[in-house]
């Protein structure tokens, strides 16, 4: 009888071990070069108010709460993964689900000047160390799973390295979030995420991106190329900002970029003495990134060089690229800063030999 016991003990374990595992395997986990398509509003007149389906990037991120299912099954039979974007570290007052939380969680301002409150009015800091938070998100995550999205995008997550809510705290109720805090609640989210069967992309938060590669399936960074000075060195706490991801690219898990027209231009337009594209998409290219250019709104963007990974680079810049490929070549430089990898120092050596090259 004991041994029976024990038999039927070891074959349940076995059985939730290969849940387990079919169950982690259950959701997509986009590896470097995969393209991506990010259209979060329906600003455009051209496209009918609705989502441009014509994009042949690999990735779809939509609005979580305007999405129509139709649009996902579309686009998935189109053999595109789709991503559903929801905030999950702030209130906005124009969501559907808005009046769920209480007046105890809402705290300091998102914007607090009249171009900021253009784009997102309405907007606070959560504080997401309350537990109520997390019943809310968690009814979010179960909105996506019921769509069919094949992952979130949970934006404001970095809410511990905003210097507003740091510096403000005593003006603007706000609530201290710690970098363990940030931690534990974006370590939550990942799993939440995957308990519903979906992928999940760390949005920001590049000092913590090493602490949450293992938990996170992919990466998204807003204008780690525009806020880093590369003319003067670009270091931001001993790194690029782009650097801080390279995590990612390590764990072979893409790492997407998005670059803002607002900074760049739509065309050549250019950033601390770098050219957008040839010699941004030259570097982000070359440490694996997939790198887009987009309108501040968010719409449907169309015009040239909207994605480097569409354009490989040319002439001087090709021909650096090339070289610094070869580890015999980038293995000569060294980066300081934590979590150096073959990555970082393919780009400081693009960084490098690209320097002296003209682009018309």
């Amino acid at each position: 009888m004991a041994g029976a016991t024990w038999q039927k003990a070891v074959l349940l374990f076995v059985f939730s071990v290969a849940l387990y595992i079919r169950d982690a395997r259950a959701w997509f986990q986009p590896t470097p070069g995969t393209t991506f398509y990010w259209q979060l509003s329906n600003s455009n007149p051209n496209v009918d108010g609705s989502i441009d389906t014509t994009d042949p990037a690999d990735v779809y991120d939509v609005d979580g709460f305007s999405v129509p299912p139709s649009t996902i099954a579309y686009l998935q039979a189109a053999g595109k993964k789709v991503v559903c974007y929801f905030s999950f570290g702030t209130y906005e007052s124009y969501r559907p689900d808005s009046k769920s939380f209480p007046k105890r969680v809402k705290k300091g301002r998102v914007c607090l000047d009249r171009w900021c409150l253009k784009w997102w009015p309405g907007e606070r800091w959560l504080n997401v160390k309350d537990p109520v938070v997390k019943r809310i998100m968690e009814k979010r995550v179960q909105l996506a799973a019921s769509k069919g999205c094949d992952g979130i995008e949970p934006d404001n997550i970095d809410a511990y390295s905003n210097r507003l809510n740091k510096w403000l705290l005593p003006f603007t109720r706000s609530v201290r979030i710690t970098k363990k805090d940030q931690i534990r609640y974006n370590s939550w989210i990942a799993d939440t995420v995957h308990k519903h069967g979906m992928s999940v992309g760390l949005k920001n938060a590049l000092t913590i991106a090493a602490a949450l590669v293992s938990k996170y399936d992919w990466a998204l960074v807003e204008e780690c190329n525009a806020f880093s000075d590369w003319s003067s060195g670009g270091w931001y706490k001993g790194k690029y900002e782009c650097d801080y991801v390279n995590v990612f690219i390590k764990a072979n898990k893409a790492v997407f970029v998005a670059e803002y027209t607002s900074a760049w231009g739509t065309a050549a337009g250019r950033v601390n003495g770098i050219q957008f594209p040839q010699r941004l998409c030259a570097d982000n290219n070359a440490h694996g990134f997939s790198t887009r250019l987009h309108d501040l709104d968010l719409g449907p963007t169309k015009f040239p060089w909207a994605d480097c990974l569409q354009h490989q680079p040319a002439g001087c810049a090709a021909a650096a690229w090339q070289l610094c490929i070869q580890p015999t070549v980038y293995a000569g430089f060294n980066q300081p800063g934590e979590g150096m990898s073959g990555a970082d120092q393919i780009g400081q050596c693009v960084r490098s030999k690209i320097s002296s090259c003209t682009y018309e």
